[in-house]
């Protein structure tokens, strides 16, 4: 049991991170004024309170679990991409320009050009800095981070160009998309749609991939690259399949912010949804089900803030303040998975071919 509770165990330092995040977003709460059970209560009603609610909490929880079961295997294998922000807004801005490019035509016709053109619009954003690590040995980190700007600014340049709106508005943005080019909404005055059940069918592939064979080899490249290499997957194969995933999932996510969500591309289309996914993708433990589990937690802690302002008058930019803690709860956690993980023997015998 001692060992169990060993801080070296990722869990053990994802439980005490926890603890540590919940008392000081309590201590928070009895600092502006408010009884911190009551500011649960609050928040729990403003996320699941009414079937309006239930519906935002899982508008917001569907593109993070998306853009996490994506980065997933990236992070197994030790690629750390932290580019899903501006793979999303590719991918978005990709979407949206298939759509307009085609105009009028079928529902299925505009459904499946913007969900393909975001797919590829978030998977070539990645090809970049994928190339630039597989090949030049370029930092990941460095590269993902850059290009998110740049995919934010270029955004805006196309907005007040080619993409922009005919009409006169008061913010940037494109022309609403064709009514056939949105995605099928699943309960009547709300915005929730059919790309919900995307993250569910992510979560079995990712899943699926975990216990198989090759997603064996994935994980050993983190640890043993060497290993890995005699099984068939080299460094710039890891590198190059791994970050296009996660893109291509980014670019997806994308594609429902826009033509499930807003129904036209704004220059905010990415929201912070892609740097939360990679949050909620180290808190979930990078598993299928502790993924989708975080994502509606920080989906919740998103609408639920409202009614924590309303039910207390407890700033509602609190709910900010604990993601930013959950963000050192996921570093601290993913240190410890790194120093917990195991040791794999040098030769392929214990491993599939």
């Amino acid at each position: 049991m001692r060992d169990w509770f060993s801080l070296d165990r990722p869990a053990a330092r994802l439980i005490l991170g926890l603890a540590l995040a919940l008392a000081i977003a309590a201590g928070l709460v009895m600092a502006a004024g408010a009884d911190p059970l009551a500011a649960l209560v609050a928040m729990a009603d403003g996320a699941f309170g009414e079937r309006y609610a239930i519906a935002e909490t899982l508008i917001q929880a569907t593109p993070l679990a998306i853009v996490a079961l994506g980065v997933a295997p990236a992070v197994r294998a030790g690629v750390f991409t932290i580019g899903s922000e501006g793979q999303l807004i590719a991918g978005a801005t990709a979407a949206t320009a298939a759509i307009e490019a085609i105009g009028a035509a079928p529902a299925a016709v505009l459904l499946a050009a913007g969900l393909l053109a975001g797919v590829a619009g978030g998977a070539l954003w990645a090809v970049i800095p994928a190339v630039m690590r597989a090949y030049f040995r370029v930092n990941e980190v460095l590269s993902t981070l850059l290009l998110n700007y740049i995919a934010g600014y270029g955004l805006l340049l196309l907005l007040k160009t080619s993409l922009g709106a005919h009409a006169v508005v008061a913010i940037s943005r494109s022309d609403a998309l064709p009514a056939a080019a949105l995605i099928p909404k699943l309960i009547g005055e709300t915005r929730l749609h059919a790309g919900l059940v995307a993250a569910p069918v992510a979560a079995l592939l990712l899943g699926w991939w975990l216990r198989s064979p090759r997603g064996l080899v994935y994980d050993a490249f983190a640890i043993r690259p060497a290993l890995a290499a005699r099984l068939g997957v080299a460094e710039p194969r890891a590198v190059m399949t791994t970050m296009l995933v996660a893109g291509a999932a980014a670019g997806f996510a994308g594609w429902m912010q826009v033509a499930g969500v807003a129904g036209t591309l704004y220059p905010s289309v990415g929201g912070g949804l892609g740097f939360s996914g990679i949050l909620v993708a180290m808190l979930g433990g990078l598993r299928p089900l502790g993924i989708l589990a975080m994502a509606l937690v920080l989906g919740a802690l998103t609408t639920g803030a409202d009614g924590l302002q309303t039910g207390t008058g407890v700033p509602s930019s609190l709910s900010i303040v604990i993601q930013g803690l959950l963000l050192l709860v996921a570093a601290l956690a993913f240190n410890g998975r790194a120093r917990a993980a195991p040791s794999l023997p040098e030769t392929a015998g214990g491993l599939p071919r």
